[in-house]
């Protein structure tokens, strides 16, 4: 299976707002002067600043979820679509993330086919009532995803959906037939963990604002 481009920034993208509250609150504790001035501000502004710096027209509209996660030393926003619905020939921006801090923005997009590639600039996704319906078949193919939290990637086909599924640990792909809903050509491939202990010291957690003290 072809693994798409900037795998390390979509599993950050995916686990980064999942932290817990406590992990937050543990951190919270621990941030710096510049950084404790900026959460002060609030959620909507941090998540306006950030939508500011990518620029164009994109909005909270083009996704799903927006969390604000700190280090201590920086603060970031992550923008984020679980499921990715792509036409054929289409390419789309998912996933953004803003360093309020550094002021950077880190952006990857994902394309149907893979090496699908378009000389206008590519958008950012837009959740249409069309793309929900074919979100919601797949969905529903699945089963239960109750508790879900990996990312869902579906490359339209003529008659199947093309489905990718990114985890910490997993990588899986299999198809959907757009008839019958049946899921074939299944394949799995598990990751090891990392044997050996790592320095999650400047690790970024998910603020958890109810603790900020205004």
């Amino acid at each position: 299976m072809k693994i798409i481009t900037s795998l390390i920034f979509i599993l950050f993208m995916q686990i980064a707002p999942v932290c817990s509250a406590q992990q937050s609150q543990e951190k919270n504790s621990k941030m710096s002067k510049e950084v404790t001035k900026l959460i002060e501000i609030g959620e909507d502004t941090i998540v306006s600043l950030a939508l500011n710096s990518i620029g164009g027209n994109v909005s909270l509209d083009n996704f799903t979820s927006a969390t604000v996660l700190s280090n201590g030393e920086e603060v970031y926003v992550s923008f984020r679509n679980q499921y990715k619905y792509l036409p054929i020939n289409t390419i789309y921006y998912f996933e953004v993330g803003v360093n309020i801090t550094t002021q950077t923005t880190y952006k990857n997009s994902v394309a149907n086919p893979y090496d699908f590639t378009s000389e206008r600039t590519i958008p950012y996704f837009n959740l249409t009532e069309d793309i929900k319906k074919h979100i919601d078949f797949v969905k529903q193919a699945i089963g239960n995803l109750d508790g879900f939290v990996d990312d869902i990637i579906i490359r339209e086909n003529e008659d199947f959906y093309d489905i990718e599924v990114v985890s910490e640990l997993q990588e899986s792909s299999y198809k959907i037939r757009k008839e019958t809903g049946e899921i074939y050509d299944e394949f799995h491939a598990y990751l090891e963990p990392i044997p050996f202990d790592v320095d999650n010291t400047n690790e970024f957690k998910e603020v958890d604002f109810s603790e900020i003290k205004n």
